[in-house]
């Protein structure tokens, strides 16, 4: 009987957890200030430095442990609803309770160990990077001025035989330099600054691209994840990507500018070719929802090695399509919903916002 008290006790977790949810929704630059810039960020450091003495991602062999203990205690479950002597009823009970307690438990661990900062007033606020509306010809000249820096960035990379991009010395090599752009950047903007453990490579790459998915972030281990199978033009601006969720920032637009920010102000050429694709990809895609043949007069001017790649990271995710990567696309859509991002996985494009804010205000003579 103790044992189920307590067990309902913990689904007390939930109304509390909601309650501190409303607080940080009701006073963003008080939560910010208190969570985000503090107790979140200093906790991370430590966290995530402790995990990082470890060189394979522990966020992984957790999730994998999880999974099958799960799926053994379904298992038991079923055996015993079956065979059991004891009350079938009795038995539903308890897996309903033993499985609302773990997820009372998880989701109170997860908003407070870095769900909270969902709510946090967006990057850019304090400095003047709004997202704002854009007219054809604002996104047009942005686009122009990408393909511009994209052409020049793509003449200073390493290719192959076959001219495409590679990574100067690999993927781990990147993720040792990953820091760099986040040095750089904060000097101008002091919330992404910090020393945090270094990128780890997901074990399970190949199998991850059947998802769809290019990184992960699991903030129960501080770990920023990257799938080391991807192109090597698309690792150095994913790795930037999972560092900016490290750093507190949840929303994908957010993170997809900050990975572009840290490349571009990245000493070295591949982070910046990488930073560039990536905003030049954006773009083009919200470029053709509004003026499409603008942007076939436009994408006349690319090189043809940036073309090589572009038409490359195309070709990659279509050999993966299919009901695994649709199955994973409805299921981070639905995450980004319940944490307050009505788009869902369409908030990765309203990084072009912020881009032609930051364009008009830092590059834009």
């Amino acid at each position: 009987m103790k044992k189920i008290k307590l067990k309902l006790l913990s689904l007390m977790l939930i109304p509390i957890t909601l309650l501190f949810n409303y607080l940080f929704s009701a006073y963003r630059y008080t939560g910010e200030s208190f969570y985000s810039l503090t107790l979140n960020k200093v906790f991370i450091q430590v966290l995530s430095k402790l995990t990082g003495l470890f060189p394979f991602a522990l966020s992984e062999l957790i999730l994998y442990a999880l999974i099958l203990l799960y799926s053994f205690y379904i298992l038991r479950m079923l055996w015993h609803l079956f065979n059991s002597k004891r009350s079938r009823i009795r038995i539903l009970f308890h897996f309903i309770l033993d499985t609302s307690v773990t997820f009372s438990v998880i989701y109170f661990l997860f908003m407070t160990t870095w769900g909270f900062n969902y709510l946090r007033p967006r990057f850019g606020e304090n400095t003047g990077i709004y997202i704002t509306r854009h007219t054809t010809s604002e996104l047009a000249e942005l686009y122009a001025y990408l393909i511009e820096e994209t052409n020049r960035l793509s003449a200073e990379t390493l290719k192959d035989s076959e001219g495409n991009m590679m990574l100067s010395q690999g993927y781990q090599s990147a993720f040792a330099r990953a820091p760099l752009g986040y040095r750089q950047v904060a000097m101008e903007f002091s919330n992404l600054g910090g020393e945090y453990g270094r990128p780890k490579p997901i074990l399970m790459s190949k199998l991850m691209n059947y998802t769809g998915i290019a990184g992960i972030y699991f903030p129960f281990t501080g770990e920023a994840n990257v799938n080391v199978a991807l192109l090597g033009s698309m690792i150095p601006s994913t790795t930037m990507h999972e560092m900016a969720h490290q750093r507190g920032y949840a929303n994908e637009d957010e993170c997809n500018f900050i990975a572009f920010l840290t490349c571009s102000l990245h000493p070295d050429v591949d982070f910046r070719y990488s930073g560039y694709l990536l905003a030049l990809s954006h773009t083009r895609s919200a470029l053709a929802r509004d003026n499409m043949q603008l942007l076939t007069q436009l994408n006349q001017n690319l090189s043809p090695y940036v073309l090589q790649d572009i038409n490359n990271s195309y070709t990659f995710w279509k050999q993966y399509e299919g009901a695994v990567e649709a199955f994973s696309y409805k299921i981070n859509d639905t995450y980004l919903k319940a944490n307050g991002i009505s788009d869902g996985e369409k908030s990765y494009g309203r990084m072009v916002d912020l881009l032609l804010s930051y364009y008009t205000l830092y590059i834009k003579e």
